[in-house]
């Protein structure tokens, strides 16, 4: 079995430029995430966590350390080179959504796949919104759709490619208790099906306690880093 993590983190710095000067956003970020596991990242606002996902991305460049996705070392890549293994390698959920308002549901699941060049996109992105509940929408616009259908919408687009890691940044935030609940049951089904590692930045516990580990972020730096009951039951 192929032992490289799924993610390494070390010694993530990431300083920003601000009207009081320069902030120190994250201050020394060393983790490790096993491939297949579900990690949740907690923390007050403020305390870098969404930052931290930012950084794992690509979309937000380390001012220092050292970043690895899937053994490969990704740290000095440059936007277009990000772009592409971004594309291939990592899936992302976002809080608000970021669906294109002028395409259809299966629009939005099939453009990864057009990038990607993956052969009859529109076929596989059906079968990713038949995956999370919504072949009766797939015509929809985003504006005829609800929060809860968006997120669905949202999240096929992020497994359509089948990525390795799977971010997810609050997915439940705009949503309602039951209706988050369902997202966060989809977001765990569609990691347990395909296999992927999940990293969930959240500020909910019962969340959380559905990972198998959750890492505490405060001040820029990791406080705590724990298995959940789940982890440890299994």
């Amino acid at each position: 079995m192929d032992k490289t993590p799924a993610l390494r983190l070390t010694d993530i710095h990431l300083k920003l430029a601000s009207q009081a000067g320069h902030v120190n956003i994250l201050r020394g970020i060393d983790l490790e995430i096993n491939q297949g596991e579900t990690v949740a990242i907690v923390g007050p606002s403020g305390s870098g966590k969404s930052s931290l996902m930012m950084v794992v991305a690509g979309l937000e460049r380390a001012t220092n350390g050292k970043i690895e996705i899937a053994g490969q070392d990704v740290t000095h890549f440059d936007e277009d080179r990000f772009a592409l293994f971004r594309r291939d390698q990592i899936g992302i959920v976002f809080q608000d959504f970021h669906l294109v308002p002028t395409m259809t549901a299966l629009e939005n699941v099939a453009i990864p796949l057009e990038f990607a060049d993956i052969a009859n996109p529109f076929d596989v992105a059906r079968q990713q919104l038949e995956a999370v509940g919504l072949s009766h929408r797939i015509d929809h616009y985003p504006s005829q759709l609800s929060g809860g259908e968006q997120q669905r919408v949202a999240l096929a687009r992020a497994c359509a490619t089948n990525p390795a890691l799977l971010l997810a940044d609050e997915p439940t935030g705009n949503l309602d208790g039951e209706t988050g609940k369902k997202i966060m049951d989809l977001l765990l089904g569609r990691h347990k099906a395909q296999k992927n590692t999940l990293l969930l930045i959240t500020h909910d516990p019962k969340l959380a306690d559905k990972c198998d580990r959750i890492v505490r972020v405060k001040d820029g730096l990791i406080v705590e880093n724990i298995q959940t009951q789940k982890a440890v039951a299994q």
